[in-house]
């Protein structure tokens, strides 16, 4: 037989019993009874005709379709019922007197042939016949008291401003079988009975788990929670984080140390939203609380939303502090959330609670990894200072490999057995580093287990992602990259990022870029067992990165000419359109971009590995990243040496001897080119030819030779004079036009050099012409023409300013400087070299102490003057 839901209304004579009223009398009593019950509901709107009722001697029980309006019960039915009992009573004597308890619920119940039966109905008389509303109505006047449970309480009366819901009272009901709350009224009384006589005392429950005795660190977050506690009112904080960052052990801390101030006690439950458990039920949560606050455990309601309402009107006049630990969602805590505003609630998730907040009103705590200070604080807590003096670099190491996670710190204090730096070369050593953050006892100190819990709930694709994110070596990554190794678009990719980052297995910065630290990182790599499934992952951030960065490349240096063409197939691309755009992508992309080509060297895809280092040349030489173009090139040419891979060995030989030398390692240079060189006579390309040539005379010019270098930049010349490349012809006679003014043919050099200038200029390079325009400076100086060479120099830096090539305009200006000390303005070249020291310091060049010493002589000079 179907349960149906049903309003149940009964009906109780006060006294029908009595020994004055004879059958006569008690005939006349259920008469007037049924008529007054009748005609109140027919003026209430609630269709007698339409009702099941059940006469119970004394009494009526009427159940209501659920078509009527639960609303009529109490905003007029109350009101109709006295105006009929007034009328029979003014028509009776004393002896026919109605006095009439009438009781309110609602739930579910089973009709057959016989009646009504179900545990609503059971309450609703426990209700009607309970000793203390009894008495509370015999110590008053009142001709009609009213019991409501707690669902009709909460779910009608309260919402019903005419129900005149403020003139209810709580109380607690333990009738036979039932303990729970009810709700009061006595609509007509002029005489008002004392408060109901006392139930035995409820338990004060004390929940909250032990304190950590070495608590550290967290000052910022519990000022917040302190500050919340003293000016607000029903104060709901929703704490959450990563896995091991520590929730559940600032929650506890903090809860010990105001927990005085909730004097009625202090509710803790783990909800086990992430365990290796199955997470407790909102149901088996409530049933705790319940029993936990008093209720006997046949008093207990069967039904969720009854618990729910219980619960609430226990805590209503209560000041208790309510910890919910490890909830999986806002749905896992919303039933367990008091409505008293007298009560804290403390909420901690790995997941962000972000519906709290914007339904309840919730105030949100995000918690991050603790900083180098507060973990020195956890470890001189466990360890002792002295201990951590003893070996401050190994303790450094150590906080930086634990990611600032107390969980993870805690652990690794738990492992040192010696000295701390063994320990953290342990950590270091280990082929998978959560492997030495677990000490094989409980699985709530074991780092993979604890992040498995968050891992495990996720959805297939966002658990795959996770994975290939694990195989990602920079320190962080953007949703472009990201749609790379999903494959699919910004749109579907995007609502996978925020199932990580709702779980804190991702964070997401202010700069749209998204991070993990790296214990999780060392997680995910775990994860991506499979080695096709790896290798396809990292062809397709390659082609990713060398295809983005192939753009950005050619926004800024926009006449080179590319050794290969795009892969045309990326899923998602940054707007890049402009010169800034480009250079803003590879400052955010840089070690990025860095451990992307050693991650190319490392699984063996050495195409992808030096083009990548290719297209990151320009921005490395004017950003002044002298050592990382030094080792992205070495990488390339070392792979591509191993893999036979000739074209890499081609273009990464050459840039690494450019890049070797322009830090005046010009012997490694000049080596480096020489054992290049071999690939290239081989491989018989003449425009090859001519770039290394053109190398060659470079570093040959640098070591001081310029007859040598003049050589090889005419045999560049011969290779390309006959080639449709105009900007490598201009190249060849801007450093033979160089290497004339240096060997001192000025008056030959200078019209060489204006004729490479005229090319760089036809077709865009400003980067060629800030070189000639150096190059003419110089040999218009060495000509006597110096102020012709100011206005030259002047040129070469502004472009170069332009370009952001601060090594060159670092140069530039000392080379201005010396121009000016010619014509006597030591005092006007000053703050150039200045300004020059501060570039190649800055840049961490060799030529830093040249320019230093060229500075203080100017300074000392231009003071004496």
């Amino acid at each position: 037989m179907v349960a149906v839901h049903r309003t149940i209304l009964v009906v109780d004579v006060v006294g029908f019993g009595d020994g004055r009223r004879t059958n006569t009398h008690q005939l006349a009593v259920r008469r007037g009874l049924y008529a007054a019950v009748e005609s109140a509901c027919g003026a209430a709107g609630i269709p007698w005709a339409e009702c099941h009722r059940e006469d119970r001697g004394d009494g009526i029980m009427v159940i209501v379709p659920s078509t009527v309006p639960k609303s009529h019960f109490v905003e007029a039915l109350p009101g109709e019922l006295l105006t009929g009992l007034r009328a029979h009573n003014q028509a009776h004597p004393d002896e026919e007197q109605i006095r009439l308890r009438m009781a309110l619920h609602a739930g579910e119940i089973h009709i057959d042939e016989h009646g009504v039966v179900g545990r609503a109905v059971n309450l609703a008389f426990r209700l009607l016949d309970w000793h203390v509303f009894r008495r509370m109505q015999s110590q008053s006047d009142a001709l009609l008291a009213v019991i409501a449970s707690v669902w009709f309480y909460e779910e009608v009366i309260w919402h019903s401003p005419a129900a005149n819901w403020s003139a209810y009272q709580q109380v607690r009901v333990t009738n036979k079988d039932v303990d729970t709350a009810a709700w009061i009224f006595l609509p007509d009384a002029t005489v008002r009975p004392g408060p109901p006589a006392a139930d035995p005392p409820s338990p004060v429950p004390r929940q909250l788990p032990v304190d950590m005795r070495h608590f550290a660190g967290r000052a910022r977050e519990i000022d917040r929670l302190d500050e919340l506690a003293e000016s607000s009112a029903g104060v709901i904080m929703a704490i959450d984080g990563s896995a091991g960052i520590g929730k559940t052990t600032l929650v506890t801390h903090w809860a010990h140390r105001v927990k005085d101030r909730f004097p009625d006690g202090q509710l803790y439950v783990n909800l086990r939203g992430f365990d290796l458990r199955e997470p407790m039920t909102t149901d088996q949560a409530l049933h705790g609380f319940l029993l936990a606050l008093g209720v006997a455990a046949q008093g207990v309601p069967a039904d969720l939303d009854a618990k729910a309402a219980l619960y609430r009107s226990l805590l209503v006049h209560q000041r208790m502090l309510i910890v919910l630990d490890n909830a999986r969602s806002a749905e896992h805590v919303r039933p367990l959330l008091p409505g008293a505003a007298r009560c804290m609630v403390l909420v901690t998730s790995r997941n962000r609670l972000d519906s709290l907040v914007v339904r309840e009103g919730a105030h949100r705590i995000a918690l991050d990894g603790m900083s180098f200070d507060e973990s020195l604080a956890l470890l001189a807590g466990r360890m002792g200072g002295s201990r951590l003096d003893a070996e401050p670099a190994a303790i450094r190491d150590l906080v930086d490999l634990c990611a600032g996670l107390p969980l993870a710190l805690s652990i690794a204090v738990a492992r040192v057995t010696g000295p701390i730096s063994a320990l953290v070369r342990q950590i270091r050593q280990e082929r998978y580093r959560l492997d030495a953050l677990d000490l094989g006892v409980d699985i709530d100190l074991n780092l993979r287990a604890v992040f498995s819990w968050s891992y495990e709930v996720l959805s297939p694709h966002a658990a795959r992602l996770f994975r290939m994110l694990g195989l990602h070596p920079g320190p962080s990554i953007d949703l472009h990259a990201c749609c790379a190794i999903t494959g699919v678009d910004r749109k579907e990719t995007r609502s996978l990022l925020n199932e990580l980052v709702r779980t804190h297995l991702l964070t997401e910065g202010q700069d749209g870029r998204f991070r993990f630290h790296d214990l999780l990182r060392a997680y995910a790599n775990e994860l991506a067992e499979d080695d096709r499934e790896r290798h396809h992952t990292a062809v397709r951030m390659l082609e990713y990165y060398v295809d983005i960065s192939l753009t950005a490349d050619r926004l800024i240096q926009p006449f080179q000419q590319a050794r290969f063409p795009s892969a045309g197939h990326v899923v998602s691309r940054p707007e890049l359109t402009s010169y800034a755009d480009a250079m803003a992508w590879f400052v955010a992309e840089h070690p990025t971009l860095l451990a992307m080509v050693r991650l190319a060297a490392d699984e063996g895809i050495v195409g992808q590995c030096w083009k990548l280092a290719w297209t990151c040349t320009v921005f490395l030489r004017r950003s002044g990243f002298c050592e990382d173009r030094i080792a992205v090139h070495r990488i390339a040419w070392n792979a591509a040496r191993e893999h036979g891979d000739v074209a890499g060995q081609i273009t990464s030989g050459r840039h690494l001897a450019t890049a070797l030398a322009r830090l005046g390692r010009l012997d490694q240079a000049l080596a480096q080119l020489t054992q290049a060189m071999g690939v290239i006579e081989t491989a018989a390309d003449d425009l090859d030819l001519a770039h290394y040539h053109l190398s060659f005379a470079r570093i040959h010019e640098a070591k001081g030779d310029p007859a040598t270098a003049l050589t090889h930049a005419q045999q560049a010349w011969e290779g390309v004079q006959a080639m449709n490349e105009p900007l490598r012809r201009a190249d060849a006679l801007n450093v033979m036009g160089r290497q004339l003014s240096l060997l001192g043919n000025h008056a030959e050099a200078l019209p060489v050099c204006e004729r490479a200038l005229a090319l760089y200029s036809l077709h865009g390079n400003r980067e060629g012409q800030a070189e000639v325009l150096m190059t003419i400076g110089d040999t218009q100086r060495q000509l006597g023409r110096v102020h012709e060479a100011v206005a030259h120099y002047r040129q070469a830096i502004d472009l170069d300013r332009d370009l952001g090539d601060q090594y060159w305009e670092a140069i530039g200006l000392e080379h201005l400087a010396d121009a000016r000390m010619d014509i006597g303005e030591a005092v006007a070249a000053e703050p150039e070299l200045r300004r020059a020291v501060e570039i190649l310091e800055q840049l961490r060049h060799p030529d830093t102490d040249r320019v230093r010493s060229k500075w203080f002589s100017v300074r000392t000079r231009s003071a004496g003057g």
